[in-house]
């Protein structure tokens, strides 16, 4: 296991370098991925252990984006306005696979994870993108 949360990042910085995407720290950053510019950002002004997280999280959907779905998530973003409920539900399940994949690409990599911490920050981000689904 890595001795630090910044070990784990710069770990997982590595990582996602392979696959072509850069990560940033900016203040206020949006935490976010875009796959086409291959640009990871995540907030500064969070904790470590959350900034970790929410990283494993991002990198989810990197493994999403190259690997694909089950669930065809590209077809459904494609194919149903982002206000139709299909393309809300859709997005939470794509939420909900991209934190089960950055927990399993932390075993992967063997990043230490609190899991009454993991716990609270998935449940914190899924009920954010339901409240924003069912309105």
């Amino acid at each position: 296991m890595r001795d630090t949360f910044r070990e784990s990042i710069d770990a997982l910085i590595f990582w996602a370098d392979d696959y072509g995407y850069t990560v940033g720290f900016a203040p206020n950053g949006e935490d976010s991925i875009s796959s086409d510019a291959k640009y990871i950002e995540i907030n500064s002004n969070s904790t470590i252990e959350t900034q970790l997280y929410t990283l494993l999280h991002e990198c989810g959907h990197l493994l999403i984006y190259n690997n694909g779905s089950t669930f065809g998530f590209s077809n459904i973003h494609k194919n149903f306005s982002e206000k139709s409920s299909t393309h809300k539900v859709f997005t939470v399940i794509e939420e909900v696979e991209a934190w089960k994949r950055g927990r399993s690409l932390a075993k992967r990599l063997g990043i230490y994870v609190d899991d009454d911490a993991w716990n609270r920050r998935v449940c914190s981000a899924i009920k954010k993108y339901m409240i924003w689904a069912v309105n």
